[in-house]
């Protein structure tokens, strides 16, 4: 499993960005290796979101992230948003109910 966490500070249009990210998200599932994605929106900052994308592999994410179809969508959002995206290592995960 490989995990790509990008946050993003929005400062143009919040909902245009919402839109934007859905449309990627939807050209994104139907990529090989595509696991999930989910957008968070700070609670206490609105123009502040994280998004975290699960993809069977590092190179499924780099495929589907280098092709120009990607690409053009990507550049609409860089307009309206400063992005810090990295990929991610899970170091420990807990559940309820779950011990060790």
């Amino acid at each position: 499993m490989f995990t790509f966490i990008n946050r993003f500070t929005v400062s143009g249009d919040t909902a245009e960005f919402e839109r934007l990210i859905g449309e990627i998200t939807d050209h994104m599932q139907t990529q090989p290796g595509f696991g999930s994605h989910a957008l968070y929106r700070s609670g206490r900052d609105a123009n502040v979101y994280v998004e975290v994308a699960l993809w069977d592999s590092a190179a499924a994410h780099q495929a589907a992230t280098g092709s120009p179809e990607f690409r053009s969508r990507v550049q609409r959002v860089i307009g309206l948003a400063a992005a810090d995206p990295a990929p991610f290592d899970l170091v420990s995960e807990h559940a309820a109910g779950k011990v060790g």
